[in-house]
């Protein structure tokens, strides 16, 4: 506004906000007053909690970095909630983001810095839908690295913008700019979201000229996420079965790249086991692999696999693993272990990163992730050596061509 030529007194009129924490609405009243070099002739910024203030104005631009994390429905105020969330998964951002539209004129722009989540978690579903029935989609910016734009933030951020008025058109492309500390010269991609108002907003691919054609089921692997959740039923966790009915545990701290995977303890010191007052479904028995379902910002990949050690079977009949891990089986040893090779891939790595903006596995988005067909990468890994970095690029650039033919 300043920019457009306003004076001082008037962009201060124009301007509201609301910041819950009393030392942050001080630093940015400064900031503004700094900004606009001269002294507020009002307080800009109130102290409050946005969620529970009153606000009657509606604005032509409403910006918002909110707070992240779960509330209880006791907490939530209203029905509001019920446009973007679902009961027992109510976020403090999908309620702001709500709040945001409620009180954006018609035409107006809403700017949000949220966590990528919002793009894939299946439990964001309908936020996707009530953004989208609310206006424009115009862009979805990604950070590129955090380094340098937040603090304490261990999450994946998007910044995404929305011209409230007519719902999103399906045919409607959308901005998907990289933002950052640095300009991108990288240029900048247009696509429509997918049909569906509810379905994944995912990135763009890396090179839309390299597409797999294939899914896991392709390489006859089914997934399913971990069964045993172990603070919930800490009674059934032993140390040893003496002559009860039971089986290994593996952790998600015993699933590593290339090694075998094999029960360890959670102290490290000794196996895990799990009773069973009779047989379950939960217990492996065949060939399989398992991966990690939650990462941390400090692994450099989101997707991690292993093959279980046969001889886990062998021993004990089966096995089983927690919560935090996904399970792959399949009926063709051979296949899984190909499938493996290829998810521990920084190619199938950073495509899973394009449909995903969280640092939790999403057992539906693997099952749809786009990889290189299994007979086009078990060729590709001949070619290469057995270095499957190389392989499953080639593999990827070896469907496009014949696509193209």
């Amino acid at each position: 506004m300043a920019t457009a030529g306003l004076a001082a007194k008037d962009v201060a009129y124009r301007l509201n906000g609301i910041e819950i924490d009393a030392g942050l609405a001080t630093l940015s009243r400064r900031l503004i007053a700094d900004r606009l070099g001269a002294a507020l002739p009002r307080d800009i910024i109130v102290v409050d909690d946005a969620l529970k203030a009153k606000i009657p104005a509606a604005y032509g631009l409403v910006i918002a970095n909110p707070p992240y994390g779960r509330m209880s429905i006791e907490e939530v105020r209203g029905r509001a909630w019920r446009r973007v969330a679902h009961s027992g998964h109510i976020n403090k951002y999908a309620l702001f983001a709500e709040l945001c539209f409620r009180h954006a004129k018609p035409g107006g722009v809403v700017a949000l810095v949220i966590p990528s989540s919002f793009r894939a978690g299946p439990l964001y579903d309908r936020m996707r839908s009530f953004i989208r029935s609310r206006g424009e989609v115009l862009t979805i910016g990604s950070i590129a690295g955090r380094d340098g734009v937040f603090l304490d933030v261990a999450q994946d951020i998007s910044v995404l913008i929305v011209r409230k008025g007519k719902a999103h058109r399906a045919d409607a492309k959308v901005r998907f700019p990289i933002v950052g500390v640095t300009c991108s010269a990288t240029p900048i991609v247009e696509q429509a979201l997918p049909p569906k108002s509810g379905d994944v907003w995912p990135l763009p691919a890396i090179d839309p000229q390299t597409v797999g054609g294939a899914t896991l089921a392709d390489y006859g692997v089914g997934a399913k996420a971990g069964y045993f959740v172990w603070n919930r039923e800490q009674t059934r966790l032993v140390s040893k079965l003496g002559g009860r009915r039971g089986f290994p545990l593996i952790w998600a701290k015993n699933v590593r790249s290339g090694a075998l995977c094999r029960p360890s303890g959670k102290k490290g010191i000794q196996t895990d086991f799990v009773t069973f007052a009779e047989d379950s479904a939960a217990v492996i028995r065949s060939a399989a692999a398992v991966m990690q379902r939650t990462t941390n910002d400090k692994q450099p990949r989101r997707l991690i696999a292993a093959m279980v050690d046969p001889a886990v079977v062998a021993r004990w009949g089966g096995f089983v693993t927690e919560n935090h891990t996904i399970v792959l089986t399949s009926e063709n040893p051979e296949q899984l272990a190909l499938a493996v090779a290829l998810l521990n891939t920084s190619a199938v790595d950073q495509r899973y990163r394009r449909v995903s903006g969280t640092a939790a596995v999403s057992v539906t988005l693997l099952r749809k992730l786009d990889l290189p067909l299994p007979a086009v990468f078990r060729e590709a890994l001949r070619d290469a050596d057995g270095d499957a970095e190389a392989a499953a690029l080639a593999a990827y650039r070896v469907h496009a061509k014949m696509v193209e033919a």
